[in-house]
């Protein structure tokens, strides 16, 4: 039996949160399961041991705002959808975070039926994406502990084409040279073949298992655009994307 979609609520206004949670129960009829957290830290350590469908969170919190709660998932390796609580001033700021996993903003003070309508779209939209276990398909069973927080870092991030072996170094506290000479070590390879490597994989899978056009499968992948990814892949596979699809 499945479970049913999991909701998390953060939101340190005692007040909205409930009234949100309200609203929300009232139109779920228990059909989803609802919890709440007063920060973005609570939501943190919530995320960490449990699923999530669907965030709701505020974008002015103490401690971990919206979008640092957001890039932080991001960077535990979550792939959230999320809705953000945001009132005028922040306005440009919520737009700013759809690059992290947010499918719609509501300006504050929220109106219920507004609510409901942005958290059926973005379950709906959910609910369409397809169902691929990147982790599991793709990432490799190391012993190194700096390399396991580097690929977890590396499938966070893998769409952005200017992906370095800086970048990840920097996030793990390492420097780059001793980055590449652990890569090498436990993956047998450099690390620009590591990311060449999983971007062709993933880009694979979405071909196979969805129906996404060759431009956001190139994009979703990690590739500059669409052109240099039909050329790397007839260089690497011998055939088109859409030869590769239709095989």
């Amino acid at each position: 039996m499945l479970s049913s979609p999991v909701i998390l609520i953060a939101e340190d206004e005692l007040p909205t949160r409930r009234g949100i949670v309200n609203t929300l129960m009232e139109w779920s009829q228990g059909q989803h399961t609802l919890t709440s957290a007063a920060n973005g830290v609570e939501a943190l350590e919530f995320s960490r041991t449990h699923r999530i469908d669907l965030l709701i969170t505020d974008i002015k919190m103490p401690g971990l705002d919206g979008i640092e709660l957001l890039q932080a998932m991001k960077d535990d390796g979550q792939d959230i959808t999320s809705i953000l609580l945001t009132g005028y001033a922040e306005f440009e700021y919520a737009r700013s975070a759809m690059s992290l996993g947010a499918v719609n903003y509501i300006l504050k003070p929220v109106e219920p039926a507004e609510l409901v309508r942005a958290v059926k779209q973005a379950l709906q939209a959910k609910a369409r994406q397809p169902t691929i276990d990147k982790d599991k398909a793709l990432t490799p069973v190391v012993k190194n502990e700096f390399v396991k927080k580097a690929l977890q870092f590396i499938h966070s991030s893998l769409s952005e084409p200017s992906l370095t072996i800086r970048e990840v170094a920097d996030h793990i506290h390492l420097s780059s040279g001793y980055l590449s000479v652990l890569f090498k070590e436990e993956l047998n390879m450099t690390f620009s073949d590591y990311i060449a490597s999983r971007r062709m994989q993933l880009a694979k899978q979405l071909l196979l298992h969805t129906d996404n056009k060759i431009y956001e499968i190139a994009e979703a992948a990690g590739f500059s655009s669409s052109k240099y990814f039909v050329k790397a892949f007839r260089m690497n596979e011998g055939i088109t994307p859409k030869q590769f699809r239709k095989g």
